[in-house]
């Protein structure tokens, strides 16, 4: 039972590790093997402990009654430095790529191009844009509990959606970070769609059903879109695209929860 139990906490470490800068001690890393075939699974999971710590300050702030504006910039200031702009990475090369190029190797060539070209920095700006101001009207229409949920349920439940996205499509590539984790299992998969569905009761109790079921709508039709496109565009996923998908869904739900509160 103990083993069992550590083992839970060892994937949950490792996910962390991988989607984080977060410093996670080597202890919990000593029968990892680099896959991420089982670890996707607790993405769900590490996205909430990854989010917790400034999902907390920010309710704190809120509740001190703090400009709700200043606060969703640190915000996600503070969620960007943590991951090291993973996902804003993926993002950006994806925006670059897809509307770059027509072609299939053009597209993954500028993907893999380190170079920030004008379609990734519009996409940049106009993500961070879009996160500040509706997490600023998130902060200013729910209480500082509510809001500390929606921030939480936000950034889980979009590491759950990339990981729908990564076991949706074959691999683009023969190479890349994608390849060499490996794919999400069936049963890391079914425990993802698990914790998404208790996501969204939880974001019903949170922020109420007209908001929890826009967001959970927005987040469903733009990743089932952004899937066929990328399966239309490179035949397959890559590391950006699953990166691309964590961006788009977390966007997507807070839109829906600010429009409607």
């Amino acid at each position: 039972m103990i083993m069992s139990v550590n083992i839970h906490i060892d994937k949950v470490a490792q996910a962390i590790g991988f989607l984080s800068r977060y410093p996670v001690p080597e202890e919990f890393f000593h029968n990892d093997d680099g896959k991420m075939d089982e670890t996707s699974g607790y993405f769900v999971i590490a996205g909430a402990l990854i989010a917790f710590p400034m999902a907390s300050v920010a309710a704190i702030l809120a509740a001190l009654d703090v400009n709700v504006l200043l606060i969703a910039a640190l915000l996600v200031a503070s969620l960007t430095f943590v991951t090291g702009g993973l996902h804003e990475d993926g993002l950006s090369d994806c925006a670059d790529g897809f509307w770059g190029s027509s072609k299939r190797d053009k597209i993954l060539i500028i993907m893999k191009d380190s170079r920030l070209g004008t379609y990734g920095t519009l996409a940049l700006l106009l993500s961070i844009l879009i996160k500040v101001v509706a997490l600023s009207h998130i902060l200013e229409h729910l209480n500082a509990f509510s809001a500390f949920l929606a921030v939480i349920i936000a950034s889980a439940s979009s590491r759950g959606i990339m990981v729908w996205h990564w076991s949706e499509l074959p691999s683009a590539k023969s190479d890349g970070v994608a390849v060499s984790v490996g794919e999400p299992s069936d049963k890391a998969l079914q425990f993802t769609m698990i914790s998404l569905a208790v996501l969204g009761i939880l974001a019903i109790l949170s922020a109420g059903f007209l908001a929890a079921a826009l967001a959970i709508i927005l987040a469903a039709g733009i990743s089932y879109y952004f899937t066929k496109l990328t399966d239309k565009k490179i035949d397959g996923h890559t590391g950006d695209t699953i990166g691309a998908t964590q961006q788009l869904s977390e966007i997507a739900i807070l839109i829906g929860f600010a429009l409607v509160l």
